[in-house]
């Protein structure tokens, strides 16, 4: 190929990355969208596969200048360090992390099918068959069911509530972790975390029913529940996010989509840390407590009614640069 047909193939797209660069260089990254930095990104990786066409072929030349200079531009307004302030935090959690919900609520609902048919899978699976919980569930639970206490009596007159809420929203933030990083197995992993979760508080809530105890379970689980389940329901909403840029890299590679994905996947999976560190406190010091049953109800539901209050009407929407 001559130069001056390089030159005429690919210039429009220099042409754009020059713009782009320009307007990042005057916002900022952090005022740009977020489809603008991937299309900003794309463009830096084909730049450097002309550059390196250029160097092969057109060596000496001052397109070969050029291209050195837009290159280097481009890899510093894309990798450069950016220093982490206070301001900056702020806005990763007032902004990105809801924006990155919004932009993947798709992947959060299909998330929360899979937990509610673990939950109807659990429920039918001991009204057929009271044997099934003989297999999933501990033998000192089923004993306590059996003789009408609730489980969690023993554990919580054991353990202090401060080792009690670690030991909770260490457990609970293992089983976000997992939802989230399973989608790595195609989402395999995540469907089956989600599912058993499901499944699991379903056989509990059935047999608490057949033993009188389903009152007393739905007391303990009204402070935190809400709040628990839909942070765990948005890390495997993250998890599928991995998945499908797995499944479906679309015109990109698979690794180009799961580094794209990946930051929103990310920023779902943050967002449940906080809700379940707060869902752990509750549930030691709060749920096994002798608060008014109406002041649990209503905790749990204010506290999980800001938590989506949050993810679905806070931060900025996105705006195309």
């Amino acid at each position: 190929m001559t130069l001056g047909a390089f030159v005429r193939k690919n210039r429009p797209r220099w042409q754009k990355l020059e713009t782009m660069l320009g307007v990042i260089e005057t916002r900022g990254p952090r005022r740009t969208s977020r489809p603008f930095l991937q299309e900003l990104s794309a463009l830096y990786r084909s730049t450097t596969g002309d550059l390196a066409f250029a160097q092969t072929h057109y060596r000496g030349t001052t397109l070969l200048l050029f291209l050195h200079q837009l290159v280097a531009r481009a890899h510093h307004q894309i990798y450069r360090p950016h220093r982490l302030t206070l301001q900056i935090a702020c806005s990763f959690f007032r902004n990105d992390i809801p924006q990155a919900i919004r932009g993947h609520l798709q992947a959060v609902i299909w998330s929360g099918i899979v937990f509610l048919l673990g939950i109807a899978f659990g429920l039918s699976a001991v009204q057929f068959d009271e044997r099934v919980a003989l297999i999933i569930l501990p033998t000192e639970v089923l004993n306590s069911i059996y003789s009408g206490h609730m489980w969690t009596e023993s554990v919580f007159n054991v353990l202090p509530g401060a080792v009690s809420s670690t030991l909770l929203f260490t457990s609970n933030i293992s089983v976000a972790l997992f939802a989230f990083a399973g989608g790595l197995s195609f989402g395999l992993v995540t469907f089956w975390v989600l599912f058993v979760n499901g499944f699991l508080l379903g056989v509990v809530l059935k047999l608490c029913s057949k033993y009188g105890l389903l009152g007393v379970a739905l007391e303990f689980i009204a402070g935190h529940g809400l709040l628990e389940i839909s942070a765990i329901v948005v890390s495997g909403g993250a998890g599928f996010v991995v998945a499908n840029a797995l499944l479906n890299p679309g015109s990109w590679s698979r690794a180009d989509a799961l580094a794209v994905q990946g930051r929103s996947a990310v920023r779902m999976a943050l967002a449940s840390v906080p809700a379940l560190i707060i869902a752990g406190c509750i549930e030691a010091f709060i749920s096994p407590s002798h608060f008014p049953v109406w002041f649990k109800i209503v905790l749990g539901l204010v506290l999980g009614g800001l938590f989506w209050l949050y993810l679905l009407l806070t931060g900025e929407s996105e705006k195309q640069a």
